[in-house]
């Protein structure tokens, strides 16, 4: 839909943190604090994701406020708490 495996699936170029495992983890982010990824957490990371930069990624995803519906907001959402479950795929 967004390209959003483009980054986030261990297969590729651009190392983006994963979304297997991540609805309701801890993310651990570059200044050292900690966050519950919630749903909050999500909708901002997707929105504004300069916002909430995870500890050892580079800070390269785009912002996504004014390009997604909120419809397309929500399924994003409801898919990665879908994958909660499942184990982070690994990376190389």
């Amino acid at each position: 839909m967004l390209g959003c495996s483009g980054c986030h699936d261990g297969e590729t170029t651009i190392h983006a943190p994963p979304m297997e495992g991540l609805y309701g983890a801890n993310v651990p982010l570059s200044d050292g604090t900690t966050v519950p990824a919630d749903e909050k957490y999500l909708r901002e990371s997707i929105l504004q994701p300069a916002s909430h930069s995870v500890a050892g990624y580079q800070p390269l995803m785009p912002a996504y406020q004014g390009r997604v519906s909120e419809e397309q907001l929500m399924e994003l959402i409801s898919y990665i708490k879908s994958v909660a479950h499942s184990e982070p795929l690994k990376r190389p």
